[in-house]
Order: structure tokens, then sequence, then C-alpha cells
């Protein structure tokens, strides 16, 4: 790996009410074919620690520098496993000296759409012995794994299997590959880069994901695996322009390098004591484990998609209905194997509930009522016709025939009970933010109540944004952190709503930071506690010659008498609003929020899941956007109006009366 200047970010990256990778045997076998056997084996050749036949003829690899005759015959060796596979492969010449080497398994069914794992080859010695061990025949033994366990597969995308060169002198294979595959017009949905996956010394087993905002979708499909399949991985996320992904990000596509963790990094980084002996061999198993199962899964489109709007608390003691739609290009199961509902009652056993009808993709459940105060929680499932694979929403259960009879570790859940709202503003204000100075101004909450949901909505008046820290202080004395220097040069804070339902980060967004963002420490925090008493808004200025006004802030609070979750899972790649008004008569607005550029479409769905037409389909550019649409003949009833993104896919009701 080069290692260069390192920006750390925080990304709030999953999907709304979608499980975009489905659990499948198949590839949990797969998976545990990896073993500690099988990629010592590899790692020991490569880095030069037992000899290799290369052509022919014995060698010991004693060195991977870009500038020595040994760094054309790692290439050769690297080919000859490919080769031996049976998996056809070439070189990527790119100047004199470098050679990638390419390997392709082409897709059935889309060959023309691709997947890239790949790893650079190269080490960077501070002497004449380069063994790089960890940096990178780590990441080439990934990459060679993953390869020995899918190819006798019907991969139903492209597969290439890629070693870069010269990497160390500045990602010069990559670059080379990556402006040619743009060049080409390649579509590429993914790439996988591997470096550094060896080193592990706290024994916490974390890694570290290097994405970007254009990266969000082949970055949940990685964390959903991780989340699928039971890895001990866990991961924090950083981005990084050092490595083989980065190019690829220059060129449009979607990327990420999975690389031990940055906060343990390799101590003999670019020393000849970068070995064997000192790599994690069980940690180095469970990442390359997590390289096979993401291949396989995306190659052969181990993905079936579950929407689904959640049932909210509230006072509702009759039966509810539950919806689900299912998008996969496999068939959903139907009988024994249809979709399931689970459901439990204040913590009980789980009861069983088949769809009561269903219409193509859309199956609908009735959970039994219940009495007030009663907490339901549940999940939904659905396999195909095959039992070759099985979701869950929320993600994480299993079992086939039928499916989802092994739980998830999170479920939906809503309470009946009455739920109240209010909004309180501060009448203190404004208030003078001085240089070096805490600011600290108080609303006080008379009402009793347990908090469901909170939003925080404030003006301040600033010119130099990247001073100023905001913090919110609980009654309980609890403080997180809500905006901490962010905006950099720019000025104020204008109608900036604090959200943990928002779609874009406090700290991915820009002065006057105008609109909802989630902020740096979520709100939920305080949930389940009590409203009652001082609530602190506490504003720092951390830097000279730059004051400013906190001008006005409020709470919305929605609370209710007893301790109470509403269930909901956050969609970070696209906000959908409830219509309004709702219910309507004759026309209606619906409103979505994007955070980037992307193709929208919006269908209205009846009840029987029937596709009444599209409101919209085209290109919208990254923030708010309103759809005045109008019912026209359509009789009185409750309907569903679903968006599509590039990225993802949401779903809400909506109630047309005469």
């Amino acid at each position: 790996m080069k290692k260069l200047f390192l920006l750390t970010i925080t990304l709030f990256l999953s999907c709304i009410l979608t499980a975009q990778i489905a659990y499948s045997p198949l590839v949990d076998s797969l998976k545990n074919e990896v073993t500690e056997i099988s990629i010592s084996e590899l790692l020991e050749k490569l880095s030069g620690e037992v000899p290799v036949i290369i052509g022919g003829q014995e060698y010991t690899l004693e060195t991977r520098h870009s500038y020595t005759s040994f760094n054309p015959l790692a290439a050769q060796w690297i080919y000859e496993q490919f080769d031996a596979m049976g998996i056809p492969v070439e070189y990527h010449y790119f100047n004199t000296n470098g050679e990638n080497v390419v390997a392709t398994i082409n897709g059935s069914l889309y060959p023309d759409q691709q997947y890239i794992v790949c790893a650079h080859y190269d080490d960077m010695p501070p002497g004449s012995l380069a063994p790089g061990a960890d940096d990178n025949a780590s990441g080439v033994v990934g990459v060679l794994e993953t390869a020995r366990l899918i190819k006798d597969f019907d991969l139903k995308y492209t597969v290439k299997f890629i070693a870069f060169d010269e990497e160390e002198q500045g990602l010069i294979g990559s670059n080379a590959y990556a402006n040619q595959a743009s060049n080409n017009g390649d579509d590429i949905l993914g790439v996988l880069n591997l470096d550094m996956i060896a080193y592990e010394s706290n024994g916490d087993f974390e890694m570290s994901i290097s994405t970007n905002a254009q990266s969000t979708e082949f970055t949940n499909e990685y964390t959903s695996v991780l989340a699928t399949y039971d890895f001990d991985l866990t991961y924090n996320y950083i981005t990084t322009g050092a490595s083989d992904h980065s190019p690829f990000w220059n060129n449009g596509y979607q990327a990420i390098l999975a690389i031990e963790d940055w906060y343990d990094f390799n101590a003999y980084y670019h020393t000849v004591n970068d070995l064997f002996d000192n790599c994690n061999i069980p940690y180095f198993r469970q990442m390359v484990q997590s390289a096979v199962a993401t291949m396989a899964s995306l190659s052969m489109d181990m993905k079936m998609e579950l929407i689904h709007e959640p049932l909210i608390s509230g006072n509702f003691i009759d039966e509810r209905e539950a919806i689900l739609l299912v998008n996969s290009n496999h068939t959903v199961g139907t009988g024994n194997q249809s979709p399931r509902l689970y459901y439990s009652v204040d913590e009980g056993a789980f009861f069983e509930l088949q769809p009561y009808t269903s219409n193509l993709d859309t199956f609908r459940f009735m959970i039994p009522g219940q009495a007030m105060g009663s907490k339901v929680e549940y999940y939904l499932a659905a396999q195909d016709d095959a039992a070759t694979l099985i979701a869950t929403l929320p993600g994480g259960g299993r079992g086939i025939n039928p499916p989802g009879n092994i739980a998830p570790e999170t479920f939906f859940s809503y309470v009946i009970a009455d739920i109240n709202s209010m909004v309180l503003c501060s009448n203190t204000v404004p208030k003078a933010i001085e240089d070096l100075h805490n600011l600290y101004d108080t609303i006080m909450v008379e009402q009793d109540g347990i908090l469901v949901d909170l939003n925080v909505e404030l003006d301040i008046t600033h010119s130099y944004d990247g001073d100023v820290e905001i913090y919110l202080i609980g009654p309980n004395g609890q403080e997180i952190d809500l905006s901490i220097a962010h905006g950099g040069s720019g000025n104020n804070y204008i109608g900036t709503i604090f959200d943990d339902e928002a779609t874009t980060p406090i700290a991915q967004g820009s002065a006057p930071f105008t609109g909802s963002y989630i902020p740096d420490e979520p709100l939920a925090t305080y949930i389940d506690n009590s409203i009652t008493g001082a609530w602190i808004l506490r504003i720092y200025d951390n830097a000279m010659n730059d004051q400013g006004t906190l001008d006005n802030w409020c709470l919305n609070m929605f609370y209710a008498d007893d301790p109470i979750y509403i269930s909901k899972l956050e969609n970070r790649d696209m906000k959908l609003l409830q219509n309004y008004p709702n219910p309507f008569r004759e026309e209606t607005n619906i409103s979505f929020e994007l955070p980037g550029e992307s193709h929208v479409m919006i269908n209205v769905i009846d009840m029987m899941g029937r596709d009444l037409g599209t409101i919209v389909n085209k290109q919208y550019d990254a923030g708010m956007h309103n759809i005045r649409w109008q019912a026209g003949a359509l009789p009185q009833g409750r309907y569903f109006y679903r968006i599509q993104t590039d990225k993802a896919v949401e779903v809400k009701s909506m109630m047309i009366i005469n």
C-alpha cells in the first residue's frame, strides 16, 4: 500500500427497508472453504518464505519491488495460478516495466456488466529485500482464493480478478487500467480492492473500509455480507485515496478498499520484517472470506429486495395489516415456501403468519389486535422457489421452508399507546457567540412524558462555521455532539434541522446548512428517557477573530406516557416525505430529497399491488423536489406511492377521499 494523507469521515450507509444481500447456504459453504492452511500456503510462496515453480523453474520471490527482476516473476506466478484454475488470463501492459495480471470469468446472463476484485502485487522495500507478506501478498491471496472458490459456478455477472503492478510508485497500474476501462465504456458495478488484510495486533478483529459518497450502494452490499454471514469482523469507515480503488473513483465507478484497521496499522509496514510470521492468520482468513462471500453473492445475483412500510406506534387496538413487496430476479416461493411474517407480543414467543392474500410481488399479512400497552415485535422473510436463498427484514435471519424460521437479531416494533407531540422554542435568544467561550441557552420542559423522537431546529449567524461547535445536553445531563466544527469558512446555520432520519450527515453538508441533517451523534440517545427538565444548547467558538449570534432554536418532540419505541429503518440515500395534504380529494404534493444527482421513478400502486401508472420518470439534481399529483378518476381508498432512485427504494401510503 502507498500510504498518503488520510481523511477520516463518518458515513451512515444503510439502505432503507431493503435486504440487498440474501443468505445463501451455497455462499456460506464457499466462504468456509477458505482455510488457514490454504491461505498460509499461498502467502508463504508469494512472500518468499518457500520456493515456487515459475515456468518450470524453481525461484524464491525474495522481493517484489517493481524495478527488480523478481517482480515480473511474481506476475508470471500469479498468471500461472489463474491459468492452472482454467480461468482465461492475460497481461495488461501499461509501460515498458509495468504489467497487470487480469483473469476473467464471463457472466452467463449479464456479460457486459462486471465486478472487480483486485490487489497490487508489488512491494516497497527499504533495501534489497521486500517480502511484503502483508503489503500486499495478503491482498493477492484474497484475489486468488476468491477466483478458486467461485470459478466453477454459474456466475450471472462477469468477474475480473486483477493483480496490479506499480501501486507503490503512485497507483500507476490501476490508473492505466481504470482509465482504459472508462474510455472503453466498461460497465463496472463495483470494485473490491484488497490491500493489507493480514495484520491485527490487538485482538478486536476490526477492519477499515475506505469509501466515498458515490460508492454507497456497493459499500452497503459489502457490509450486508459481513452482517449476513456471521463474521467476527467489525469495521470503521475512512476515506483515503492511497490504493488501487482510487483511480476507479476518479473515473466515476463505485469502489471500496478493504484494509486492516487503520488505527492498528502494521508496525512492519515497508520494512524487511513484513513477514509471514507477523501476520494474524485467523484474522486474515476472515478478511479473505469476506471477499469470497461478497463476490459470490454479487456475481451469482444472490439478492432479494424486501420493501415494507413499518407499522407505527399509536392507539391501534384492532388488527394491523402489514404489506411486503418482494423484488428479485429469482422466483419467490409459494405454499410452504411463501413469504412469512413472524410476530411476538411483549417479548414472548414468535408466531408465524402466512399471507392472507397476495398479488404478484405484493404480500399482505394481518397481525391480530392487542390490548393497550402491548408491545409487538415482528419481522418478515421471503425465499426463492429453489430454496437457494432467503432474505429477512430486518436483515440477519435465516431458515428455509418456511423462510425465516431462524430470527434476525433486530425487529420492527410498535407499541399500542397514546403518542403526543409539541414544539418548544427558546424565549431567551438572541445571544452572542464569543471567541473561545461557551454559550448556554436553556429550554425548560414542564410536560411529563417519555421521549419517542426528537428533532432540533436552529438558526446561527456566524462568519466562520468551522469555528462553531454545537452540543445538546438532556435533562439527564448527557451531552451529545450536534455539529462539531463543520462548514470551514462558510457562513451561518439557516433553518438547520438536526434529525436522525435525515439523509445527509452534517459532516457532509455545507454552509449555511439549510434543511435537515444527521447530527454527529444520534438524538436517539435520549429515547425512552424523561422529557421533563432543562434541555441545554451549548455552543463553543474554538478560535479567535470570528464571532456570531444564536438567533433561535427549538425542540420538536414526540413523547408518550410510558417508554416506547417507534420502529423505523433509516434511508441515507434518499428521503421520501409523507404526501400533503393527506387524506386528500383531488390533488396532493409528493416531496423527496436526494443527496446527489439520481434518476427517479415514482409509481402509484393500489391495495391489490397493481401498478396504476408512473408519476415521474426522469433525472433530478441533488436537493429537495416536490411533485404535484392529481388523482383523477381514482376511487376513494388507500394507495401507495413508491419511489425508486439509483440507490434506494421507499414506499409510503396515502388516502384518497371523496
